[in-house]
């Protein structure tokens, strides 16, 4: 039985690279997992210790093999050689083929155009690679940044739901807007 999940193809754009996350990532995730300003409207974070962040490979991307889908992209800084955030496919719906995508990026990073390409790639991955019908994509509406960041895509949007989390510095209370992409209209638009 082919499992593409298993095996992703690699990107390199610029100074950067999209690779599967590995266990040796830890640290450099820990650098920004651990900053509460890039984890503030994530359900995870901030980080407190290095064990946190290899707990997160261990016990958040290792297993979504299981579940039919890939570790996980870390996005690499080539010249440094450092691993300056993640995307990935973090659920599945398998009933209509669909997944969404999550990221995260250090901030030394942001505004530099590096996950609206990063996010690209992932669609392409997601239609082409793994064939998915539908992918999702969801931000806060107080997250300006990843606002910003899906306006630059193919995604639509598709409806607003209330959010409470509660975090290590208080409760994130907001709306959580969602779009979503088509198979169709990928292709349609290409």
């Amino acid at each position: 039985m082919k499992r593409p999940y298993r095996h992703m193809p690699e990107y390199v754009f610029g100074n950067y690279k999209l690779r599967t996350i590995l266990k040796s990532d830890a640290t450099d995730m820990f650098d920004y997992g651990r900053d509460p300003e890039v984890t503030k409207y994530l359900n995870w974070g901030p980080f407190t210790s290095l064990n946190d962040a290899k707990l997160s490979y261990k016990e958040i991307f290792k297993p979504r093999l299981r579940n039919g889908l890939p570790l996980g992209y870390a996005i690499v800084d080539t010249v440094k050689n450092k691993m300056i955030g993640t995307i990935d496919f973090h659920s599945k719906i398998k009933s209509e083929n669909s997944v969404e995508i999550g990221y995260c990026l250090h901030k030394d990073y942001w505004n530099q155009g590096i996950m609206s390409k990063s996010i690209q790639y992932v669609i392409q991955i997601g239609f082409e690679h793994l064939n998915y019908d539908i992918i999702r994509i969801k931000h806060l509406s107080g997250n300006v940044g990843s606002q910003k960041v899906i306006a630059k895509t193919k995604f639509k949007y598709k409806s607003s739901e209330p959010y409470l989390l509660e975090k290590v510095y208080g409760v994130l209370k907001d709306d959580m807007l969602i779009y979503e992409l088509k198979r169709e209209d990928y292709y349609g638009n290409q």
